[in-house]
């Protein structure tokens, strides 16, 4: 049976309608925009003490968490961020930091070494120890704070939220029905 090329490009135009329909849903990522200099670390703000009232974005692994009356406080050892603002803890640190947050934060869910970011604005620079050396930490304050899932975390360091969804077309011609316009839709874990 030979099929009518009309019938071919509708079902392709159809399709490609559907599959445009479900990955409206499945191409969603928990991904944090920008804000503030994307280039300027924790280690430069405590260094130069000018920064405050600026509002950042910075992200890493967490240290410490501290429950206080009205808000909590997390150490966050820093690490550049990717394009979605996962922290990439396969590259070199960028410095520490504390988030201080209004309320409670579950210390069993915020426990160390878990990826955050955080956007707030810079109202201190404190004075602390790490271990037994001396250190100046960057504050943001009233800080809204992303916990990371932990299969965020993957093998090469970089942070990238998985399952990815990718989108490709092409074309062509020759072939075994003289030419034609295709497309396909990847998933990378």
């Amino acid at each position: 049976m030979k099929s009518h090329p009309a019938h071919a490009i509708g079902a392709a135009a159809l399709c490609t309608l559907l599959c445009a329909v479900i990955l409206t849903g499945c191409a969603t990522t928990d991904c944090v925009g920008p804000t503030g200099n994307p280039r300027l670390t924790p280690a430069q703000v405590a260094a130069s003490q000018g920064h405050t009232g600026e509002r950042l974005r910075w992200g890493g692994a967490l240290g410490t968490t501290r429950n206080l009356k009205d808000s909590t406080e997390l150490e966050i050892i820093g690490y550049p961020l990717d394009r979605c603002g996962v922290p990439r803890v396969g590259q070199q640190p960028i410095g520490r930091f504390i988030v201080v947050t209004p309320g409670y934060l579950e210390p069993a869910d915020y426990r160390p070494d878990r990826l955050v970011t955080a956007t707030g604005m810079i109202t201190d620079i404190r004075d602390g120890m790490v271990g037994t050396a001396p250190y100046r930490f960057p504050v943001l304050a009233n800080a809204k704070v992303t916990l990371w899932p932990e299969t965020v975390r993957d093998g090469d360091g970089s942070g990238t939220p998985r399952p990815w969804v990718s989108i490709g077309i092409g074309g062509g011609s020759g072939g075994w029905y003289g030419g034609g316009i295709g497309g396909g839709v990847g998933v990378q874990f």
